[in-house]
């Protein structure tokens, strides 16, 4: 056991350590080993970070794999109900069930339940994330950064589960919603670029900018920040000559930074997705139709097509469903984009006959 470096350690002070070790030694102790064990607390004391810096490490985690509306509720959603109620000195393994509880019964309390089970699911990823961490290959031997054993959201659960939806709209819903003239314009060429782009995630049609769309080699580029997917890049859709004229009108009234649905107010925002949603309430209503939100027109195209004859695989690949295998993870990098413009020819071509629009 090396006591220390001759020169700054004179041979005077090296005899006196030996000594208290070899009197340690001889009554039954293991000095090299409690050295160790004096590192090792060290260094797990070093490396442990607090609650606010595991939350500040998972946002650079999601922003790298998470879609960016979801980014955005997220942090909006820690930025209320979590971050208010974290000290400085604050540990993850301090971040107990009971702690959870309580921070989740503050939304649930204001009778916001469906924002508790969000809340409730974003805090279970934070917990998720850092025990994935600690627990990685890279990590092996290695002192524990959050030291999170066992995920504290998980025996936190509501009474009554979340349904997978179910509603679709027949096509004499469809035509009956495409004519829908009485529905504000907005709303209603939100919903007509919806179906003619056959059904692609609310926010990635919402939130696109007018510089997407291009009209010369009819292509609508979805950025990698906004889907969901982002194993594959961004998201490449055929846009159909059905859809140029909505894209246009569009185009007339996008604000300074190129948005096609901007925000009343700021000039740099979109606008927020309850705007299509609670006019098409209201409307459903008046209409006397079974009330639908702006997610069920993805189900409603993928559904139809599949009545259209077009393949699942297709029908897949139109709508960016994820592909879990290896080999399209990995590997399979083609565009598919001479399969997904013949999709979108033969959803265009049974648009047209379900609305009696002219070729």
């Amino acid at each position: 056991m090396e006591i220390g470096a001759y020169g700054p350690l004179s041979l005077a002070d090296a005899k006196k350590k030996f000594l208290i070790l070899s009197d340690a030694v001889q009554n039954g102790k293991n000095p090299a080993e409690e050295r160790i064990q004096l590192k090792e607390e060290i260094a797990r004391t070093e490396a442990q970070k607090t609650m606010l810096e595991m939350v500040k490490d998972f946002y650079v985690f999601i922003e790298k794999n998470w879609a960016e509306s979801t980014i955005k509720r997220s942090k909006a959603m820690f930025k209320r109900n979590l971050l208010p109620f974290l000290t400085d000195e604050l540990l993850p393994t301090e971040f107990t069930t009971d702690f959870a509880r309580e921070l989740i019964y503050k939304v649930y309390n204001r009778g916001a339940k469906a924002q508790a089970a969000i809340y409730r699911s974003d805090l279970m990823s934070l917990c998720k994330f850092a025990i994935d961490y600690d627990n990685s290959p890279a990590r092996f031997k290695k002192p524990d950064i959050y030291g999170i054993k066992n995920n504290p959201l998980r025996d936190i659960d509501f009474d009554v589960p979340k349904k997978a939806g179910q509603r679709w709209l027949t096509e004499k819903e469809i035509y009956k919603l495409w004519y829908g003239e009485d529905l504000p314009k907005k709303t209603l060429l939100y919903y007509r670029l919806a179906i003619a782009l056959a059904g692609q995630r609310v926010c990635e049609v919402y939130h696109s900018k007018i510089t997407e769309f291009d009209l010369e080699q009819l292509i609508f580029t979805i950025p990698t920040e906004r889907i969901k997917i982002k194993s594959r890049g961004d998201h490449l859709v055929p846009i159909p000559d059905i859809a140029i004229p909505i894209i246009k009108e569009l185009a007339l009234t996008r604000n300074k930074a190129g948005h096609l649905w901007p925000h009343r107010d700021r000039p740099n925002d979109c606008a927020h997705i309850s705007t299509i949603r609670m006019s098409l309430q209201r409307w459903c209503a008046s209409k006397k139709m079974k009330t639908f939100a702006p997610r069920d027109i993805r189900r409603t195209c993928k559904t139809l097509m599949g009545k259209a004859g077009i393949s699942k695989e297709n029908r897949d690949l139109i709508q960016q469903h994820s592909k879990r295998d290896v080999s399209s993870v990995h590997y399979d990098r083609y565009d598919y984009m001479k399969e997904k413009r013949q999709t979108m020819e033969d959803w265009s071509n049974y648009l047209k006959e379900t609305l009696n629009l002219p070729d």
